[in-house]
């Protein structure tokens, strides 16, 4: 059960991860004024980010074992990979011109 909880997390929360990134590189109506494909690339900075992420997450279970893992410590482990994604944000923010 806990490797399922572990690997579904990682499958949904990277899928949501790079929606984000493509949505926020494309830009808005509002921002796509010219003929670029990609208005604000930086914002796909959100995607290694994530990435460094999602590598820390599963050598901590591979360290650790997921069976040893107990629950909270496995919500814990798994919120700081949706946490990654804001900090990715943030990260991208300060390379917008």
């Amino acid at each position: 059960m806990k490797a399922f909880l572990v690997w579904s997390n990682v499958i949904i929360c990277g899928f949501f991860t790079v929606n984000v990134a493509f949505f926020f590189a494309l830009g808005t109506i509002a921002e796509n004024y010219t003929d670029k494909t990609y208005v604000a690339p930086e914002f796909f900075l959100i995607l290694p980010v994530w990435v460094i992420g999602a590598i820390s997450v599963l050598r901590f279970y591979y360290k650790n074992g997921i069976n040893k893992t107990s629950y909270p410590k496995l919500l814990f482990v798994n919120s700081t990979l949706w946490a990654s994604i804001p900090a990715g944000f943030w990260l991208a923010s300060l390379f917008v011109r």
